[in-house]
Parts: C-alpha cells; sequence; structure tokens
C-alpha cells in the first residue's frame, strides 16, 4: 500500500514538471488565438452600420441580463439572516431567446432573422407580462410575494428589451434604405 502511495506521488510530481514545461507553450497559444479573435470580431464590428453596433450592444446587454438574478428575499437560519438571489422559474426562456437573437442578428443576418427577432421579443414581453399578472406560477412559487423585492438587473433587463427592440427596428430600417439605394 505505501509502494502505490509512494508511486502515485512520483507520477503526480512528474505530471506537474512537464505540465509546467507546456504552459509557457500554452499561453503563447491561447494569446494568439485570442488576437486573432480579437481582431476579427473588431474588423467585423468596423464594417456594420451604426445603428447595428447600437442594436449588437443591446443584444449583449439582453443577453447579461437575462442570465444575472432578477430577484431577492431574505431568510432567517438559527438567527442569522442571509440574503437569498434567485432567478425566475421560466429563466430558460429569457436566456434561450436572449443568447439566439444575440448571435442571429449580431453575426448572421437572412430574411427570416427580422421575423424571428420580433416575435421572440414579443414572447419575452408577453412572459414578463404573465409573470407579472401571476408572479407565482412565473417567476417564483415558494416564497411569499410578500418577501421578495425586485432587483435592478429586472429592470435593466426590460430597458435593454425595449432598445433592442428600438433599434431592431431602427437597424432593419436603415439596412432596407441602404439596399434600396445600392439597387
Amino acid at each position: 500500500m505505501t509502494n502505490t502511495i509512494l508511486n502515485l506521488a512520483s507520477e503526480i510530481i512528474v505530471f506537474l514538471k512537464e505540465s509546467l514545461k507546456l504552459f509557457p507553450e500554452l499561453l503563447k497559444a491561447w494569446w494568439y488565438l485570442g488576437n486573432k479573435i480579437f481582431i476579427s470580431l473588431y474588423q467585423y464590428w468596423k464594417t456594420k452600420l451604426f445603428f447595428d453596433k447600437i442594436f449588437f450592444i443591446f443584444l449583449f446587454l439582453q443577453l447579461l441580463f437575462s442570465v444575472l438574478p432578477w430577484f431577492h428575499y431574505d431568510i432567517v437560519f438559527f438567527e442569522t439572516k442571509e440574503s437569498v438571489s434567485i432567478s425566475p422559474k421560466l429563466n430558460s426562456i429569457f436566456i434561450l431567446i436572449s443568447l439566439l437573437n444575440f448571435f442571429f442578428l449580431g453575426f448572421w443576418k437572412a430574411t427570416w432573422t427580422r421575423l424571428w427577432f420580433f416575435a421572440t421579443e414579443m414572447i419575452c414581453v408577453i412572459t414578463i407580462l404573465w409573470g407579472y399578472l401571476e408572479p407565482k406560477r412565473t417567476y417564483y412559487d415558494f416564497v411569499n410575494p410578500k418577501e421578495i423585492s425586485t432587483q435592478i438587473t429586472f429592470y435593466l433587463f426590460l430597458i435593454s428589451l425595449g432598445f433592442s427592440f428600438v433599434f431592431g427596428y431602427l437597424s432593419f430600417k436603415k439596412e432596407d434604405e441602404v439596399y434600396l439605394l445600392s439597387r
């Protein structure tokens, strides 16, 4: 038993030594890959119209705020008060819609993405309104609704959702104008 433990320890030490030798090469590879990705994203960014850039930013913010918790409540365990932040029960809908909108409209535009965007944004709005009317069914169900407070991330999500909708419309309108002028 002692022999196997010593053998295992020596193998771990050899593995760590070899891993440390590869670390500089791995770091150089990640640096090179990161630079290539950043440069290609920057080149892509420069080709976008002004409204597309603003639209892209608000789509990213919508994705960011859909992932963060929206609600907050305090709970007492053995006379110790703890704060708990929670996301809505249907959070996967908001995250999936925001993620797909970010990638479809930020990096790839086709004729169907306009319909997709406006339909999914309406689904988000309807779900939020449904949550406002029935929070126990849509947002949370295991806590007393009077103990829940809404965090600022919920309101920031709503703002980014609204601005995404507005700048999406303006972006599509500008694309149509550019397309009609180029014909």
